[in-house]
């Protein structure tokens, strides 16, 4: 239950950014043009999710070429994880840790994710 109220606050927090900011609009807009390509990247075990809500190498990661695109995505969800933030009253660490639980539990089997202690496994 926590996790779908979460999923519905980063969903209507990101809406509102959208609507507010054109920056926003811009980030949105970079983050689904690249999300094909993270797909793609972790489905090559080159990529998975930390315990923070950004994307890192996992332990056994074949990183490859996803050094741009590894620090693209997180300039962009630190971005978003600041504007929900300040929309919210929370802080970009609680955000973006709410959001590495969703994004935890919604991603596909043979994703590497990080738990909240630290340890990365395959989902």
């Amino acid at each position: 239950m926590n996790a779908r109220i979460l999923s519905c606050l980063f969903a209507a927090s990101l809406a509102a950014v959208v609507v507010h900011a054109e920056s926003a609009a811009d980030i949105r807009r970079r983050m689904e043009q690249r999300l094909g390509t993270i797909d793609s990247l972790k489905a090559q075990e080159a990529v998975g999710e930390n315990n923070q809500g950004y994307l890192a190498v996992p332990p056994a990661g074949k990183p490859g070429n996803s050094a741009s695109v590894i620090a693209d995505e997180n300039r962009d969800r630190a971005a978003v994880y600041a504007l929900i933030a300040q929309q919210t009253g929370s802080t970009a660490e609680n955000v973006g840790k709410a959001r590495a639980r969703q994004i935890a539990a919604g991603s596909r089997g043979g994703v590497w994710v990080q738990d909240e202690s630290g340890k990365w496994s395959k989902k």
